[in-house]
């Protein structure tokens, strides 16, 4: 991990989904196969000066998980291989409940988090599995596992429970209910995946989504990718009722990251569009174009990143639904992908839907093990969402050795339209803080 903080591809700190430990506790261990047992944490706690509910003022609050999965493998003969991982997670939120409301303090749960079998022939030239896991889709624009974890804060609305356990910012829970994905990685540039995915996240109204995936990777410039997405279902009017015009819709992306051959160079673009859907017509897009430089020359190796994304928002006057859906948008190369801003994201919205963003970003590496970083987020208005504001966020990660890493951050957000204001109560600045600790084995 640290390593790969040196990366032109990891601009930012790699917190992602830490879905891989950096050790594992081997229980057996043969020419045949092995069983390891691994362990995930992380503890936070976090004050805000606002908050985005019906009773305005500070709130201070605190958020942990752990993780633990045992995991097998089996070699049947020379070309086939079959895996299985089974895991659960326990985790809550204490204190006075989130920001955003979305948790009330209250959530103590413990779930079956990974429950999947799977069968590998020739090393992975095909890679069959099924039941519950996480799935990421490219960068995760769209899906990054199933991580949006609510609690007790909007049950009053609800039509069926929306509590998932709390640790709602922390996003402990990332695995689909149920999945049947195929991976095809043949030798040469072109691989692809064919999924099914089942949510039970009745937040999202418990979708089924199902796509096909296809990349072209070169090593050395990046890779290519587009992926077709249909969702096949949606329990109407449940949870919240806010995913209602996602029955039925069709999502198609292009995709492309990478260094183009240039040492130092990171690039990333993406553009989504969704149509179709059986409840009303979806008439919705987002696209987005990074750049990012790192000064490999200069003292503390500093990064510079530019980023600008824009998502559709509904207009006035239309039949059609012109809202972007951003579906399961999640972490995967540290903050600010895909959540945007960590009070405008994850608290005070917008929720990559109806707006766009601007934004600057500087990493600097002053040893192996810490990174100091810099983000700056402008946020504009889309058709008729005045969502306009600021943030900035500074950060810091110390990985203290192999297993523990702390994480500190601080940032300030002033909203600035209508809308952001409404959601405030005021037009205050929000000051928010945060320290994370993470454990990995």
């Amino acid at each position: 991990m640290l390593k790969a903080i040196r990366k032109p591809l990891c601009s930012a700190i790699l917190l992602a989904s830490l879905p891989a430990a950096v050790q594992a506790a081997v229980i057996s261990e043969s020419d045949t196969g092995t069983v390891e047992f691994n362990v995930e944490a992380m503890a936070a706690a976090m004050s805000a000066d606002e908050n985005y509910t019906s009773n305005p003022g500070d709130k201070s609050w605190q958020e942990a998980y752990i993780k633990g999965d045992l995991a097998a493998t089996r070699q049947i003969n020379a070309d086939h291989s079959v895996y299985g991982t089974l895991g659960v997670i326990a985790l809550g939120t204490f204190g006075d409940g989130d920001a955003g409301g979305f948790t009330t303090g209250d959530e103590r749960k413990v779930h079956l988090e990974n429950a999947y079998a799977g069968w590998k022939f020739k090393e992975g030239l095909i890679d069959l599995s099924v039941g519950r896991q996480t799935f990421v889709l490219g960068d995760g624009f769209l899906i990054a596992g199933d991580s949006l974890s609510a609690g007790e804060g909007f049950e009053a609305f609800s039509n069926g429970g929306l509590d998932r356990g709390g640790a709602y910012y922390l996003a402990g829970r990332k695995s689909f209910d149920n999945t049947a994905i195929l991976k095809v990685d043949p030798e040469g540039p072109v691989r692809g995946d064919l999924f099914w995915l089942k949510s039970d996240n009745k937040f999202q109204q418990s979708p089924e989504l199902a796509g096909i995936n296809l990349e072209y990777v070169d090593e050395n410039l990046g890779t290519v990718g587009a992926s077709y997405i249909t969702v096949t279902d949606v329990d109407l009017g449940k949870g919240l009722g806010l995913y209602d015009n996602r029955d039925g819709m069709n999502i198609f992306s292009v995709r492309a990251q990478g260094t183009a051959g240039v040492e130092n160079l990171f690039l990333n673009f993406e553009y989504v569009k969704e149509s179709g859907g059986d409840q009303v017509e979806k008439d919705a897009s987002a696209w987005t174009a990074e750049a990012s430089w790192m000064f490999s020359d200069l003292p503390w190796t500093p990064v510079v990143n530019y980023r600008y994304a824009t998502f559709s928002g509904d207009k006035a006057g239309t039949a059609d639904d012109e809202s972007f859906d951003p579906l399961f948008f999640g972490v995967t190369r540290g903050f600010g992908t895909w959540f945007q801003g960590e009070v405008a994201a994850n608290y005070a919205g917008p929720f990559n839907s109806g707006n766009n963003v601007n934004r600057l970003d500087i990493t600097l590496l002053p040893q192996e093990n810490i990174a100091l970083g810099i983000q700056y987020w402008k946020f504009g208005k889309e058709e008729n969402n005045d969502f306009e504001a600021n943030e900035l966020d500074l950060y810091a990660f110390w990985g203290i050795n192999d297993n523990f890493s702390v994480i500190p951050l601080i940032g300030i957000y002033e909203p600035e339209g209508e809308a952001n204001k409404a959601s405030q109560g005021n037009d205050d600045k929000n000051v928010y803080v945060q320290a994370m600790v993470m454990f990995n084995y």
